[in-house]
């Protein structure tokens, strides 16, 4: 993921991959399930909550992922291959199954850990892995080398406000599309990030290459 020299867009790529890979539309149904018996308001800052501390897990990890890399001797064309490889797979058992699939067993964890009032919700699973996972922390870590801390912050902002109002208005939006179209819609992301992970393989191998 290069920026290229001088191009208008410069500034719209970054926000379009965090886009792709970090909104909640495809999981939606699931997030809303894991809060689902909570009242309320309750729901909404248990929802928010989550949110916001798998957020600022992504920045940190964008400001301190490159110290980790060099420690382990690795580059980040390095987490570019690996990134790319994990969000690939994703994509495809997306692409073939459901995201519902692959996120109901965190789900059914979160549900039960919240009855038994053994952990935060908001928290673990809810906001890490099932809000932020893998795929948002490598792609943090990638814009921020390529494009800058600033863009990637201005781009989880905009993906972070698209996300509270998913959150906030989820239940009227899942009531009123139907879960149909939501997974219609999780199928498209699928393949917009099966591209985008092609292309960060594809990026990291140059890279890795052209440095022998």
């Amino acid at each position: 993921m290069t920026p290229p020299a001088g191009a208008p867009t410069g500034w719209l790529d970054p926000i379009v991959a965090v886009l792709v890979v970090a909104n909640l539309l495809p999981i939606l149904p699931i997030v809303l399930d894991v809060v689902g018996d909570l009242p309320r308001e309750e729901r909404r800052r248990v929802s928010l909550t989550a949110l916001l501390v798998g957020n600022t897990v992504a920045l940190l990890f964008a400001l301190g992922g490159g110290v980790l890399l060099d420690a382990m001797h690795s580059r980040v064309d390095d987490m570019r291959v690996a990134g790319g490889i994990i969000l690939l797979v994703f994509a495809i058992y997306d692409l073939l199954f459901s995201r519902e699939q692959r996120k109901e067993p965190l789900g059914e964890i979160a549900e039960g850990e919240s009855l038994a009032g053994s952990s935060p919700v908001g928290v673990v699973p809810l906001g890490i892995p099932l809000m932020v996972g893998p795929a948002t922390l490598t792609t943090a870590l990638v814009v921020a080398e390529a494009y800058g801390f600033l863009t990637l912050l201005v781009a989880m902002l905009i993906n972070g406000l698209a996300n509270v109002g998913l959150l906030m208005t989820g239940q009227r939006l899942m009531d009123s599309l139907g879960h149909g179209t939501i997974r219609a819609s999780g199928k498209v992301f699928g393949l917009l990030l099966a591209t985008m992970a092609v292309t960060m393989v594809r990026t990291g191998i140059s890279g890795l290459w052209g440095s022998g």
